[in-house]
């Protein structure tokens, strides 16, 4: 709108765009003519007398200024367009074949939405009078505003922002059809409704907006995903051409850590080039080393150049560039206190009904910041199994960016999975829920900052591995136990609670590797968990807990060293644990963690006594063991640690009345032990040590009837020992102790065939695949002397046959 005559205390004013003519009277009322129709013209007439001709001149001048076809500057042109030409192909059919005017670009940061629309805007601006690229990062409406001066729009003093748009509207409805307009970064969801009418009364334009925001009422949307591996591979190669073959499969599993994000692989990749431009500094294997050890905030950086967001070309570290991808200020507290819990967990599709569970939260408290978060576009929502999402490179920014808060937003997250995977627990639903539970906190204690909780949570991913045989994930997560509370006493050196769990994580090492065969590693850790615990109860003499560690690891002491053959010296360290536990059962009695130990103990003085001959001692221990462990299943009939405890019980006293002759009672006992674990292995078939448990049992069966007589039994026994051994062993062939029953379950057989079937060429072939077994226990783990006896018990056997 400008002024173009002052007619005594008359103004009159021409709006540039449409030549509609304002004429403002002193009493401030507002006549509006149109030029085009007579009666107006006549009326200026009248007005203005000679002065009409001036009023048309400028008119004429005004209407016939031209408004340029482009109404701002063009995108950036990229290069390279690699893997997007069938997004290209549908948002065309959305114009074209579905005669539809908005569409709504959406997809993650960085994922080439913006690449994608002004590969749009170039394969297609020959079909449009008039093409407009407006930023809509500050809202829709500012970005309409910038068009104010290309399309000739002058805005009066008294107009607000309201009546600014609506002139813009006009003027572009009064533009040549058909006309382009693009929205770029239009993230904001409540903008977009705002001005989701508005656009809707553009009818001579096509509008295509990018953003993060997944939805906005029935506008179509196109979701651009993530590239493909082998497009993100060709990506990554044309920014760093010096990759060599050699190195693809590490680059795969770099762009996966990444969720195959294409700013980021342009970013990496251009990071890797600067590194290596004059000699190789930092290989793929370094990069990828980097991303699972520090995450991909904390790569090494070399500046990179990067056109992102703007037609700007950015210098900047990769770290940098991608920490603006997102910006966290704009979400509430619920908002960020879900997406630290996202953050931290496995990036994969997580269902609704687990979230509530990991999060112990009502609907209410998670259906208003989820939908916000997935309307925003921080959250992918799959309506097929209900499930969320989130990107790897959100989760990395969000790691970084709610540092301060990420421990304190999950603690509710590892309480819940500390719960699901304690004792009690762990063995519901036969271990399904331990199962997700564990591999989720295997993700969760290497995202979330140090905890003494997180200490705890790997001590009890740990017992589920255990359970379930895997020693070698068992051996990994006590490491991150160990880890966690070296550098937890680090900071903190005379906290004796973090000290106490730093003893137990040695003991959980030393147990894992005396499941190895390696048991000079285990009693190394044995001997620093009783020096912590010596420790802790000298300072604190009082504290129960500090005791009872002090002499669990007496205990695992005596075990490594009757398994090194140092018989007298695990007498001693029984003795000590028994006297401890007996202490510490004296004075609480109705404590039942005391009670099993002290049975547990008994349990280690007879079978020390038995290995050393002193078989009515170890009789006596064992029969005390034997009542414990009955008082203990009869008023926990639920704990299938008692129940399994109380089978081993009669095992021990099957064994030692096996030795002193009464074979009757022998038989019994064994009995009632194959029952026992026959109802926890067919309740709980996922653990290991049920199944092992009745593998014995049935071994014991075996001997117990061939002494009897009753050969068939004892061969049917037998069988059933070797198959069940031969599983675990397939299953978990890093198990000493399942390698070892199943040496001993040949061996078992060869006797049985030499001696009872009189078939010696059956029996000598029992007789090699157990010193197969034995051989290699003996090479692999020399410490064990059991191992060696065996093997050598074998050999004379084989040598017998020859």
């Amino acid at each position: 709108m400008e002024k173009v005559i002052q007619n005594g205390e008359k103004s009159v004013f021409i709006e540039r765009n449409t030549g509609t003519i304002q004429i403002h009277n002193p009493n401030g009322e507002i006549h509006i003519l149109d030029p085009k129709t007579q009666e107006d013209i006549t009326q200026l007439q009248k007005e203005f007398g000679e002065r009409l001709s001036e009023i048309l001149d400028a008119l004429k001048d005004f209407t016939n200024a031209k408004i340029p076809r482009l109404l701002t500057n063009p995108p950036f042109n990229t290069d390279l367009f690699i893997g997007r030409e069938n997004d290209l192909k549908t948002i065309e059919a959305q114009y074209q074949d579905h005669n539809r005017l908005l569409v709504l670009v959406n997809g993650e940061g960085g994922i080439g939405k913006t690449t994608l629309a002004a590969k749009y805007w170039y394969a297609h601006a020959d079909r449009y009078k008039h093409l407009a690229w407006l930023y809509a990062d500050a809202g829709i409406g500012a970005a309409l505003v910038t068009l104010k001066g290309t399309l000739g729009v002058n805005f009066e003093q008294n107009d607000d922002f309201d009546a600014q748009i609506r002139r813009i509207t006009e003027a572009i409805n009064n533009l040549d059809t058909p006309c382009l307009l693009v929205f770029d970064n239009a993230n904001n969801a409540t903008d977009l409704k705002k001005y989701y009418t508005t656009l809707h009364q553009l009818p001579n334009c096509h509008i295509l907006l990018t953003s993060r925001v997944s939805h906005v009422a029935n506008m179509k949307v196109h979701k651009v995903l993530p590239l493909t591996e082998t497009e993100a591979v060709s990506l990554f190669k044309c920014y760093y051409p010096a990759l060599p073959d050699t190195e693809l499969p590490l680059l795969h599993d770099v762009l996966k850590a990444v969720g195959y994000n294409t700013l980021v692989t342009e970013v990496l990749a251009k990071n890797m080039a600067v590194f290596n431009r004059f000699s190789l500094q930092y290989t793929l294997a370094d990069l990828l080393h980097d991303l699972q050890a520090k995450g991909l905030l904390a790569l090494k950086n070399k500046t990179v150049a990067v056109v992102y967001g703007s037609n700007i070309l950015r210098e900047a570290e990769p770290k940098d560039i991608i920490a603006a991808m997102y910006d966290l200020s704009s979400l509430n507290d619920a908002e960020r206190y879900i997406l630290s819990n996202f953050a931290v967990l496995p990036a994969e599709n997580i269902a609704y009904t687990l979230l509530t569970t990991l999060l112990d939260a009502n609907k209410e408290a998670l259906e208003t910041p989820l939908s916000s978060l997935e309307e925003k576009g921080w959250l992918e929502y799959l309506k097929t199994g209900n499930t969320f999402k989130i990107s790897p490179v959100i989760q990395e920014v969000t790691r970084s960016k709610n540092a301060e808060r990420l421990l304190n937003d999950c603690r509710t997250l590892v309480n819940t999975l500390i719960t699901g995977l304690a004792n009690d627990n762990r063995h519901i639903d036969n271990y399904q829920q331990a199962a997700l539970f564990a591999r989720l906190g295997s993700v969760v204690i290497y995202t979330l900052p140090i905890g003494v909780d997180l200490a705890i949570l790997c001590h009890n991913i740990g017992n589920y591995h255990q359970d379930t045989g895997n020693l070698s994930l068992m051996l990994q997560v006590h490491q991150k136990m160990l880890d966690i509370q070296t550098a937890l006493c680090v900071t903190e050196p005379d906290n004796a609670h973090f000290e106490n769990i730093l003893a137990i994580s040695y003991s959980k090492l030393g147990d894992t590797h005396s499941s190895l065969g390696n048991l000079d590693k285990a009693l190394g850790f044995f001997k620093i968990e009783r020096k912590l615990f010596e420790k802790l109860y000298n300072a604190y003499p009082t504290n129960v807990s500090f005791k009872n560690g002090l002499a669990i690891s007496y205990s695992k002491l005596g075990e490594t060293h009757s398994s090194l053959g140092n018989l007298d010296k695990a007498l001693d360290f029984f003795d000590i644990e028994t006297k401890l536990f007996e202490e510490l059962y004296d004075a609480y009695p109705t404590t039942v963690s005391f009670t099993n130990s002290l049975a547990i103990s008994y349990e280690k003085l007879g079978d020390a006594h038995r290995s050393l001959g002193n078989l009515d001692k170890a009789l006596g221990f064992f029969e005390i063991e034997t009542k414990l462990f009955e008082k203990l299943y009869n008023a926990h009939p639920q704990n299938v640690s008692f129940k399994r405890s109380l089978a081993i019980a009669y095992e021990n006293l099957g064994n030692t009345h096996s030795r002193l002759g009464t074979l009757d009672k022998a038989l019994g006992f064994f009995e009632i032990e194959t029952k026992l674990f026959e109802e926890l292995y067919a309740t709980y078939p996922q653990n290991v040590s049920f199944k092992n448990g009745l593998a014995i049992s049935y071994e014991k069966l075996g001997v117990t009837h061939t002494l009897l007589g009753n050969l068939n039994k004892a061969l049917e026994f037998f069988e059933q020992f070797n198959q069940l051994e031969n599983e675990l062993y397939t299953t978990y062939p890093q198990n000493v102790e399942f390698k070892n029953a199943l040496a001993i379950s040949y061996k078992n057989l060869g006797v049985f065939n030499r001696d009872d079937l009189k078939d010696n060429t059956k029996a000598k072939t029992y007789f090699q695949e157990a010193e197969k077994l034995w051989s290699e226990l003996v090479r692999d783990a020399p410490q064990y002397v059991q191992f060696q006896q065996f093997l050598e018990m074998v050999q004379k056997d084989i040598k017998s046959l020859d």
